[in-house]
Parts: structure tokens; sequence; C-alpha cells
């Protein structure tokens, strides 16, 4: 951990870029693609639409595959995508989006053999949205304490996992079908009680803020004015 991050200071200088949001109206066209650069992602915060068997991903140049049930959002759940790929669409739909750079966001197709993706010792995996049902295993090996549990990712529940362990994924489904998921590694950080700071791995973060009226359910407010008629509760979220 090489600095120390004020909280404050740290989402004034990140929030134009998480400022702008954009709007893209399917279906896709030679002429209206929903396309994301190398080195950056978009952030999806809203979908509208039917997605049923009409949506497709393209990441890094490889096939497009299908996603045959791709789940709407809900609760403040968000979808991730990163780049370079593509999003695309044979229905009438209407994604809402923010783009990130550097954002350290990681892909990972899944076909139906398993596939296993390692997580070190004090680092922990931060999911966002899994837009269809995807079939799971976390295996610690018995050097860090054992055990292992079978369990199913579900579309617009949080899930993160902290290592050292293994989360094994297959998707159920065959080609030309085939599921993902998008995620973040976070290094273990820490608060320094009375200092109003957070310290943190180096690297490129991005920060969001959450209202909740009851503590229990969090969306996503970014930035820019809001209002309630009830009393409201806010947090920070640093994303590596």
């Amino acid at each position: 951990m090489r600095y120390i991050i004020r909280a404050i200071v740290l989402f004034s200088g990140l929030a134009a870029t998480l400022a702008h949001g954009e709007t893209f109206i399917g279906p896709t066209t030679s002429t209206n693609r929903l396309l994301v650069p190398t080195n950056s992602a978009i952030i999806i915060t809203a979908t509208f639409g039917d997605f049923t068997n009409s949506t497709q991903v393209q990441i890094d140049g490889a096939f497009a595959f299908t996603q045959s049930s791709f789940a709407p959002l809900q609760n403040g759940t968000v979808y991730a995508i990163p780049g370079p790929g593509e999003l695309i669409f044979s229905n009438a739909m209407l994604f809402t989006f923010y783009r990130l750079t550097n954002s350290g966001i990681l892909f990972q197709g899944i076909a139906n053999d398993p596939i296993g993706v390692p997580i070190a010792s004090n680092a922990t995996m931060h999911l966002f949205g899994v837009p269809a049902p995807v079939n799971a295993s976390f295996v610690r090996q018995s050097g860090a304490g054992g055990g292992a549990l079978s369990f199913v990712l579900q579309p617009n529940q949080p899930a993160e996992f902290t290592g050292p362990g293994i989360l094994f994924l297959n998707s159920g489904v065959f080609p030309p079908l085939a599921k993902f998921i998008t995620y973040f590694i976070a290094q273990a950080g820490s608060s320094l009680p009375g200092q109003q700071a957070i310290t943190a791995p180096t690297g490129s973060y991005a920060i969001t803020v959450d209202q909740s009226v009851d503590l229990n359910t969090w969306s996503p407010i970014w930035m820019g004015t809001t209002s309630s008629p009830a009393a409201a509760f806010y947090r920070f979220r640093i994303q590596r």
C-alpha cells in the first residue's frame, strides 16, 4: 500500500468520468453499434426491452456468443462489459450506461466445460450482475483450511469471494450459447480511525455513491442531484 486516498478528494477527481451517462437504443445495425474500446469498460445501470434470445456478446474480437436469457436489471444491480468488445441486439431495446477507462474490470466467458478462476490470498473478487444463472462452486485447498460448496450465481444478487481459493464455473449450455461474468479483484484495504482516510493499493479506481431508504436495498446514483420523499442514507463504493 503506497499511498493514502482521501475519499472526498478521490471522488471529486473521478466524478467527471462517472457523470456522463449515455443511452443506446437498439436494435444493432451497421450504423448503430454499442462498441467498447480497448482499455475501457461500460457500466450498464438500466435495461428496457426484450432481450430473450436477441442479445450477443463479443469480447476481444472472438466469436459473438448468444445470451439466451439476458435478465433485466433490478434492485440497483449493474452489468459491466470490458473492451475491446461489442453488445449486439436484434430486438428493440434500451441501455443506459457509463464509460470507464483503465477500470481493471475483467471478463470471463463460460462454456459448458468447467472453468476455474483462482483468487489469491488477501484478495477479493467482486462480481457485477450476471445476466443469467451460472453454475458455480468455490474450493479452498486443504493448506488454507479446506472446504468446498456448490451453488448458482443468480441475476440481481450480489456476490464476492475472498481468497485463497478457486471459483469454478460452468454455463450449463452448449455453443453457440454461452454465459459470462465480469468482475474486479480488490486487495485488502483499511480505514484510518479519526483521519477520514482510506488506504488502498495503487491503481485505477471508480467510486460510486449509493442511496438507500432502509439500509437494505441500495441503488447507484452516481453524480447528480437527487430527491426522495423520505430520509435517505448514502455510501461510497470504491471499485478497482
